[in-house]
């Protein structure tokens, strides 16, 4: 019988114990995190350092810059910037593929004015030409990719699909679904960085 109650009491006590650190008011101190915080990576690459990503931003910038002083809406700035990654990267001044030996603008066009082609004035000039284009259009920029498409197909200089999109069966639907997130983040990044 001692046994027994010798039992019986050391499962009371532990119980008590057990409760009694329940039931305190300390807190208890927990380890520090080893899970980092996923870095944001930006639209216009992963190092702001790079010279890609400076050009990049730039040209971003200039083109919204002038849909807005074309009095142009958050949407039609996304609309320009998608049309122009799609179809350059975001890069004036690219060669035009051959047989052509002409360069293109940051929308894919022949570039034809009279300033530096890589200069972000040549990206606002292009960004002119595409919002004198969307005056015309009668698609609803809220569905950007059909916007932008509507827009650079109503260019008087005849987009010519297969001449811009010639490589591993890309497409203009494809490449520009491709570049609507881009265009959105790069939206959201240059408007929030404000």
């Amino acid at each position: 019988m001692k046994l027994k109650n010798l039992v019986i009491a050391m499962s009371t006590g532990l119980l008590a114990v057990g409760l009694v650190s329940c039931g305190s008011d300390k807190p208890v101190a927990s380890a520090p995190s080893t899970t980092a915080m996923p870095a944001t990576v930006s639209a216009f690459g992963e190092d702001a350092t790079d010279l890609g990503y400076k050009i990049n931003r730039q040209n971003a910038t200039a083109i919204v810059e002038a849909v807005e002083e074309r009095g142009g809406t958050p949407e039609q700035a996304v609309a320009a910037l998608l049309a122009g990654q799609a179809e350059t990267g975001w890069t004036s001044g690219l060669s035009l593929p051959a047989p052509a030996t002409a360069i293109a603008d940051i929308y894919g066009w022949r570039f034809a004015y009279n300033i530096g082609a890589d200069s972000t004035d040549a990206v606002r000039v292009a960004t002119y030409t595409f919002m004198d284009n969307a005056a015309g259009v009668d698609v609803d920029p809220v569905d950007p990719v059909a916007y932008a498409r509507a827009v650079q197909q109503a260019d008087t200089r005849e987009y010519v699909e297969n001449k811009r999109f010639f490589k591993n069966g890309e497409t203009a639907a494809s490449e520009y679904a491709k570049a609507q997130p881009i265009a959105e983040a790069a939206y959201a990044e240059l408007r929030n960085a404000q």
